[in-house]
């Protein structure tokens, strides 16, 4: 039986430190037809990136060894097409703008988030 990945749902690598909040992003992408995978750190998240392909990356700012921003950094410079990233994060987000300002990053949203906000950001990227 082949799983639902390989009958083409899209999937989306979440990036968050808090194991909580990934679940929650999880179980809401997973309602709306996403799978997904789960990363904890930057450093894991590069790990990830480097191992498959992924749609979408949800994407949290403070996190352990590598921030957001180094994250996107890396992936626009290591990856040759790049997947459409959604930063997710209790940060303020003018302060986010201005720290992802010029990397691509298709949406900025506050936590907690309402998961036809999160899914409208992602249909959007």
């Amino acid at each position: 039986m082949l799983s639902e990945a390989a009958m083409g749902r899209p999937c989306a690598l979440i990036v968050d430190d808090n194991r909580a909040s990934a679940t929650v992003a999880g179980i809401m992408l997973q309602a709306a037809g996403w799978d997904s995978e789960f990363a904890h750190d930057g450093f894991e998240a590069v790990t990830r990136l480097r191992e498959r392909p992924y749609a979408v990356v949800v994407l949290d700012y403070c996190l352990p060894g590598m921030d957001g921003v180094e994250v996107m950094t890396w992936i626009n410079r290591n990856l040759p097409s790049p997947p459409n990233v959604v930063v997710l994060s209790s940060e303020a987000v003018a302060h986010l703008e201005r720290r992802f300002g010029g990397l691509g990053v298709k949406a900025i949203l506050s936590k907690p988030v309402a998961a036809s906000d999160l899914c409208r950001a992602i249909a959007a990227a």
